[in-house]
């Protein structure tokens, strides 16, 4: 399956993948074919976008989606759904955007499956411990959830929240502005942060330890300091935390070569920020443009390295 497309899986997503189909693989019955046939692709199509967006297009078209003995059973639809999924790094967002809608809107012939499915997606593609996190991936299945009429409100709100907060700063947009204020006591905004090239945006509170060991990280990451005596990145500190004394106290731990700053209420009051973890950290462009939200320490450091 994997190796239909070529690409550059890591060996490390690889043998998690790997690993998911042989958990899988376990537990389904001997009455239930695990995988779907693949579509034979065309020759004409040669490049890698174009061979993913066919397959992610035909890919269920052996799928009998009134054999509930098939799109009922958790194991089938979540090795085929891994199998599919593993597809969408290789296809542009309109072949992705595309697959999904053919999917949901078929699996609205049984409600049992389309929840089945909605929550197979949020396990691979928006829980952080999936090697499979994305949630410009999950984006397509959160629109699709939230317009079907097969659903009432209520079993939509919460992908309603999702959908909302997945749209916020996503990458590829203008980061939203705030205010806040600095250690001498005036008020600054993100857009008045000079920045040549890129921009670390952190969002801490003094009193979490993973703060804490985060910001102790970066402050020793050469490669990250390196990147700041050259000009290269810009680092901005803000203090979402409700403790202003608290903060001016933390302020030793941070690198007197980062901006530095309190939340004002605009990030968490106002929700311009979705902050479910601490720290948050968001990657900008020369101009804030997001261009990773949501970054952990080691993306982070390996999207510094490239």
């Amino acid at each position: 399956m994997f190796a239909v497309v070529s690409g550059s899986m890591s060996a490390q997503r690889l043998s998690w993948l790997k690993q998911q189909s042989s958990m899988v693989a376990s537990i389904v019955t001997d009455t239930v074919a695990l995988d779907l046939p693949l579509p034979a692709i065309p020759s004409a199509l040669r490049t890698p976008h174009e061979r993913a967006a066919y397959l992610l297009t035909h890919f269920w078209d052996s799928m009998d989606f009134a054999d509930t003995l098939r799109s009922r059973h958790p194991a089938f639809m979540e090795q085929n759904l891994v199998n599919f999924l593993s597809l969408f790094p290789h296809a542009q967002a309109e072949a992705r955007t595309g697959a999904v809608k053919v999917l949901m809107q078929r699996a609205e012939s049984d409600k049992t499956l389309y929840l089945l499915l909605a929550e197979l997606a949020e396990k691979y593609l928006y829980t952080n411990s999936s090697p499979m996190q994305n949630e410009e991936h999950f984006i397509p299945f959160l629109e699709e959830i939230v317009d079907t009429s097969l659903l009432d409100e209520t079993e939509k709100s919460r992908f309603r929240f999702l959908l909302s907060a997945a749209l916020k700063n996503r990458p590829g947009t203008m980061a939203t502005d705030f205010t806040y204020l600095t250690p001498n006591g005036e008020l600054q905004t993100l857009y008045t942060v000079p920045v040549t090239c890129r921009l670390l945006l952190l969002f801490y509170d003094p009193d979490c330890l993973h703060c804490r060991e985060t910001i102790n990280a970066l402050r020793t990451a050469s490669r990250l300091q390196q990147q700041i005596d050259s000009g290269q990145l810009t680092v901005l500190a803000i203090c979402v935390g409700e403790d202003r004394d608290l903060w001016k106290s933390s302020l030793k731990d941070l690198s007197t070569q980062w901006f530095t700053g309190f939340d004002m209420g605009c990030i968490r009051q106002e929700e311009r920020y979705l902050l479910p973890d601490m720290p948050m950290m968001y990657l900008l462009d020369g101009e804030k443009r997001v261009v990773k939200k949501e970054v952990s320490l080691h993306q982070l450091l390996l999207e510094l390295q490239e």
